[in-house]
């Protein structure tokens, strides 16, 4: 603990702040990694049901291929796959909302639909 009477840091070299170089070097580190991680496999993730409506007219495209939740299995999260189930059930004929054809997101969740209701 500093003394009551002890004087304030006023300027960088007295303080703890980075200096310039060292926050630079910072900044581009957390810039490099951001980009690498963009890179690679496809993002994986949570079923997009749109809006809650309770009689809805089209379907929203897919922004993320079927996370391991979702594929069946030791992995997945039961829940998750009943509401996807669910939600593919009533809605798999609805148009897009936007009437573009399915992306390959799309295309994948269709098909992990499809795999999971076959006997």
């Amino acid at each position: 603990p500093a003394a009551p009477d002890a004087p304030v840091p006023t300027s960088p070299e007295e303080g703890s702040m980075p200096s310039p170089t060292r926050l630079a070097r910072t900044v581009i580190l957390t810039l490099a990694v951001a980009a690498l991680t963009g890179c690679g496999a496809p993002r994986t993730g949570a079923l997009d049901r749109g809006s809650p409506d309770t009689h809805p007219t089209c379907r929203v495209h897919q922004h993320a291929m079927p996370g391991p939740a979702y594929a069946g299995g030791k992995d997945s999260a039961p829940l998750a796959v009943l509401d996807m189930l669910r939600y593919y059930t009533s809605q798999r004929a609805l148009p897009f909302c936007d009437h573009k054809p399915p992306t390959a997101q799309d295309t994948a969740w269709t098909t992990l639909y499809t795999r999971l209701t076959r006997r």
